[in-house]
C-alpha cells in the first residue's frame, strides 16, 4: 500500500507526547528507515535532533512556541470581544427598530378604533407631525 507524501511528517511529529516529553521510539525507528530513502525527512530529522538536544536552542524553540501561543490567544480574546460588542451593538439596534415598529403599529390600531391624530398624540406624549410620519411609513 502506498502511503501519502504526508505520512513521514506526520509520523515524525506525532513521535514525541509533549505532555509527558517521551518519544516512540517504535514511530522512531520506524521514521528513520524513512528517513534513509528521502532526503527531506532526513534533514529535518537531524535538525529536530539537533534542536531538542541543545539546551540553547531548545529554550528559544520553547519561548518562541509560547510567544505565538500567547499571540493565539490574544487574537481569540480580541475576536471574542469584538463579537460580544458586536452582539451588544445589535442588541440595541434591534430594540430600537422593535420599539418603533411597536409604537408604529400602537398608532396604526389606535387609528383604525377611529381615534383621531391629536388624541393618539396626546395619549402617546408626542407631536401629531410624529404621529402622521408613523402612519405614513
Amino acid at each position: 500500500m502506498k502511503q501519502s507524501p504526508e505520512w513521514p511528517w506526520l509520523t515524525m511529529l506525532s513521535a514525541v507526547d509533549s505532555r509527558t516529553k517521551r518519544m516512540d521510539e517504535e514511530m522512531f525507528r520506524e521514521l528513520e528507515g524513512i528517513a534513509m530513502t528521502e532526503q527531506e525527512i532526513l534533514e529535518a530529522l537531524e535538525e529536530w535532533q539537533s534542536l531538542s538536544v541543545d539546551p540553547e536552542n531548545r529554550y528559544a524553540y520553547e519561548m518562541r512556541l509560547k510567544w505565538l501561543l500567547d499571540q493565539l490567544s490574544n487574537i481569540r480574546s480580541s475576536r471574542e470581544e469584538g463579537r460580544q460588542e458586536g452582539l451588544k451593538e445589535g442588541l440595541k439596534e434591534g430594540l430600537k427598530k422593535g420599539r418603533e415598529e411597536g409604537i408604529k403599529e400602537t398608532i396604526r390600531k389606535m387609528s383604525e378604533k377611529g381615534m383621531s391624530i391629536a388624541h393618539i398624540a396626546n395619549i402617546l406624549d408626542m407631536t401629531e407631525e410624529d404621529v402622521r410620519e408613523r402612519l405614513g411609513d
